[in-house]
């Protein structure tokens, strides 16, 4: 007989684990065994003291503010993570990133429960973790491409949707000052020769320093830098998005 995979899903809401757990049961008890924890802590604590063949999880924090997917994969390289969330792709993108997970499903969606068991039966048994990569982030998401996507960008905005333009790849493109005003002047027809000087007021090599990956080639997805130039507002961040949004109107002539 072949051993059920163990499943750990971690969420601070009791209704939802116990009809997961029933779901789990009905569906997939020959396959998969589930066990539950209502906190980041406990969850972590499940980690380490069980051997765990699938992770499923809330958007959570430790104490210290470290989301929890992101310690789990520190604590296990190669344990394949659902990310079920209620929360908008834009508010949790760089932490799920950061954790390198295997897919995200939106809490309420139709059929949301059962896409969590499908998926968790095609990854509990995978002796590896497939994971998203910026790309396929935008898959199935509110736009077509990364160069068009819109609303995607985990930054925050008012009024006005941040746009993604384009993405630096620290490994392949040369310097992040021509990435940046390569796309500027492609998505805004804008003469870079011609026009504003970009950067007058930016000490780029202080910007690369400050964005680059470090030194284990970890990207740092929690910084992000934001300027104006001419009527944008551009923002770069350390995963390498480029983006922009018109700069709010004034009542100044």
């Amino acid at each position: 007989m072949v051993p059920r995979a163990t499943v750990l899903h971690v969420d601070d809401d009791p209704d939802l684990l116990e009809v997961s757990a029933f779901s789990f049961d009905q569906a997939a008890s020959d396959e998969l065994e589930m066990v539950t924890a209502s906190d980041a802590v406990t969850g972590l604590d499940t980690l380490e003291s069980q051997s765990i063949d699938c992770l499923v999880s809330d958007s959570l924090r430790l104490p210290d503010d470290t989301p929890f997917i992101v310690a789990a994969r520190q604590r296990d390289p190669s344990i394949p993570i659902v990310f079920y969330t209620a929360k908008g792709w834009d508010t949790v993108a760089l932490d799920a990133l950061e954790a390198r997970v295997s897919e995200y499903i939106r809490k309420g969606d139709e059929g949301d429960i059962a896409a969590v068991i499908e998926r968790v039966r095609e990854l509990a048994k995978q002796n590896q973790t497939p994971t998203i990569d910026e790309e396929m982030l935008f898959d199935d998401r509110p736009c077509d491409a990364v160069e068009e996507a819109v609303d995607t960008f985990p930054a925050e905005s008012v009024n006005d949707a941040w746009t993604v333009i384009g993405v630096h790849d620290w490994e392949v493109d040369d310097e992040l000052g021509t990435t940046i005003a390569q796309v500027m002047e492609a998505y805004t027809g804008i003469d870079a020769l011609e026009a504003k000087p970009l950067f007058s007021s930016l000490d780029m090599d202080a910007l690369d320093s400050l964005l680059e990956p470090r030194a284990s080639e970890t990207p740092r997805y929690d910084i992000q830098v934001r300027f104006p130039y001419e009527e944008w507002e551009l923002s770069v961040s350390s995963d390498g998005f480029v983006s922009v949004r018109p700069l709010p109107e004034t009542d100044a002539e």
